[in-house]
Parts: structure tokens; C-alpha cells; sequence
């Protein structure tokens, strides 16, 4: 029988500086930062048979948390390897350092190195102040960052720009997001062709390759075939990570920016036994309803390479995609 791994993704604080483009911000209505006890007793549950890696991000900047350095001394007690996902808007030379010394892998945000379309997509960060701090963590620590390059097609155009500019830094692992509606928050096409295009020229992977990278290809289609048995209306993309807010709420889906799908609280259940009963209710939520998430991420996930192949052309130039 498979062992099911799952990402646990921890949220520090819901509260955020910046008001991104894709980020539906408008569905928070509660904030605050998740305690040292909490923390302690989400962690004491962590166990590397059934979590694949533990996350500290939320649906805030979790470097923002007045207490940052010593969550992240908490978290890397777990038994599982550990993340940080940020915009580097908080990173000071200390904040940084924490990064370094005490989790596996930071996961960096990134829009555009083309400021009026960095400026359209992070709504409220400082174009010249966010990019000192990324060329600073280049050079704290480029080979523990994967860069998230998100804001969907709004980044495209200048997209070869930045990936330059991130390689000249020193990152080498790059992931292009999907821009999924979050329960039907955001309306847009999702102009696949021409991500995929880019990513094969570009020599980028997809976000979502990494929760296959996780658990295994075969493994992760194995679940999903089991879960679509106990519920046809099952998602694998909610499926492979729970949320835990910053009381302590155990959320139904990653996406769930409302907290409309409480289904637990780690001061009571036990996150082994959500992740198995949860299965039953993935697709059938609230926030499901319009949720487009499982049918963007689930092809790239279980098809996109993390490595991409030469994409030259007859001539032996690397070619852009002409849309």
C-alpha cells in the first residue's frame, strides 16, 4: 500500500505589505500571528513518513512575524525538510541569516524585473527595494532559493528579461506559477500554450512539478486514481498540502483564502487523521465551487519536467514563442 506524502503549509500571519494583482486579498477579514505554542505543537505532529516538506507562508509574509527567527527555530526541529515562502520585503541582514541557518529551502516570489510590470503585479512593494534584497540573498544563499515567478500573463513579455537578470544573480532554480482563480476569486484565461512554450525555451520548470518532485510521479497518480474511488468530485491539487492558520484552524484546501472550509484544529485532531477523512470532502467544498485549480495544475504537475530540453531551432538560435 502507498504511504500518501502531503506538504503541511504553516501560515505565520494572514497580514501582508503588499496587495498583489493575483492574491485575493479581499476574502481576509482576520489578522494576526500565529503563536511559539501553537507552532510547537503543529511541529510536534510533523513526521517524515506522511509529510513530504513543511512550508511557512499562509496567505501573509510570514517574515514579517515579530517573533520570525524563533518560528523558524521551531520549525526546523520537524521531521521533514523545511521552507520559507516570501517577496523578500522584510529581508534584513538577520532576517536573511535565519533563512540560511534554519530551514532547507527558501521560496522566493518574484514578478518582473521590468518595473512598471513588477509595479502592476505587486501592488505595494517598492520595485528598488525588493530587488537589493533579492541580489542580497543571491549572494547569502542563491543554491537553497527557488524562484517562483508569478503574476500569470501580465509577466510574459519580459519574462526572458528577468530570467536573465535571476541567472545572472545566481538562481538556478526557477518555477513559473499558473495564475489559478483561488475558489473563483480571480477570472482569467489561463493562456497555457504560451506558458509552456516559454518554459521549454526558457529552460524553466513548472510550480507545480514540484509536488510530483515530492512523492514520485507514480505515486501521486496512484492517490489521485484512489482518491477519484471515495469521491468523484476528489481533487488531487487540494489534496496534496494542509493549511494550518495562525490559531490553529486546519483548512480544507491551500486556497482557501476566506477560511471558509474549517475542517479542525491542532489543538484537538490530528493532522494524519484529516489528511485521510479529508478525501471525502475535496471538490464538494465551498470553495471549491468555480475553482479551477485542479484541472491548471494537475497537467503540469504530473507532466512538466523539471528540466527542460534544448530548444533550439533549425538555425541553432534558442527562439521565444510568437504569439
Amino acid at each position: 500500500m502507498f504511504r500518501r506524502k502531503i506538504l503541511v503549509n504553516i501560515e505565520a500571519t494572514p497580514s501582508c505589505p503588499a496587495s498583489c494583482s493575483m492574491c485575493p486579498r479581499d476574502q481576509i477579514a482576520d489578522h494576526g500571528y500565529i503563536s511559539l505554542d501553537t507552532m510547537e505543537k503543529i511541529v510536534a505532529q510533523i513526521e517524515s513518513d506522511y509529510v513530504w516538506e513543511v512550508d511557512l507562508a499562509g496567505r501573509g509574509e510570514p517574515t514579517i512575524h515579530p517573533q520570525f527567527h524563533e518560528l523558524l527555530q521551531i520549525m526546523e526541529k520537524a521531521d521533514a525538510p523545511t521552507n520559507v515562502t516570501t517577496t523578500g520585503v522584510t529581508f534584513t541582514e538577520k532576517n536573511i541569516r535565519a533563512c540560511v541557518d534554519h530551514v532547507d529551502v527558501i521560496r522566493l516570489s518574484v514578478s518582473s524585473i521590468h518595473k512598471s510590470t513588477f509595479d502592476q503585479v505587486h501592488i505595494g512593494l517598492k520595485f528598488d527595494k525588493i530587488w537589493r534584497n533579492i541580489a542580497a540573498l543571491a549572494e547569502a544563499a542563491a543554491d537553497k532559493v527557488i524562484v517562483h515567478l508569478t503574476g500569470g500573463p501580465v509577466i510574459y513579455d519580459h519574462l526572458p528579461e528577468t530570467v536573465e537578470h535571476l541567472r545572472g544573480l545566481g538562481y538556478s532554480e526557477l518555477r513559473l506559477l499558473p495564475l489559478w482563480n483561488r475558489g473563483g476569486d480571480i477570472e482569467t484565461s489561463q493562456h497555457n500554450r504560451r506558458r509552456k512554450e516559454l518554459m521549454e525555451c526558457l529552460e524553466i520548470a513548472a510550480s507545480e512539478s514540484e509536488y510530483s518532485t515530492g512523492i514520485g510521479k507514480f505515486k501521486l497518480l496512484f492517490n489521485m486514481l484512489a482518491g477519484k474511488v471515495k469521491n468523484r468530485q476528489y481533487c488531487a491539487v487540494g489534496d496534496g498540502s494542509i493549511s494550518i492558520s495562525y490559531k490553529g484552524e486546519i483548512m480544507g484546501c491551500f486556497q482557501d483564502f476566506g477560511h471558509t472550509s474549517n475542517i479542525g484544529h491542532i489543538d484537538s485532531d490530528d493532522l494524519r487523521t484529516i489528511m485521510r477523512t479529508r478525501v471525502r470532502q475535496l471538490g464538494r467544498m465551498n470553495v471549491c465551487e468555480d475553482c479551477n485549480s485542479n484541472k491548471v495544475a494537475l497537467p503540469f504537475a504530473m507532466f512538466a519536467s523539471t528540466r527542460r530540453k534544448d530548444s533550439r531551432g533549425g538555425d541553432g538560435k534558442r527562439h521565444l514563442p510568437v504569439i
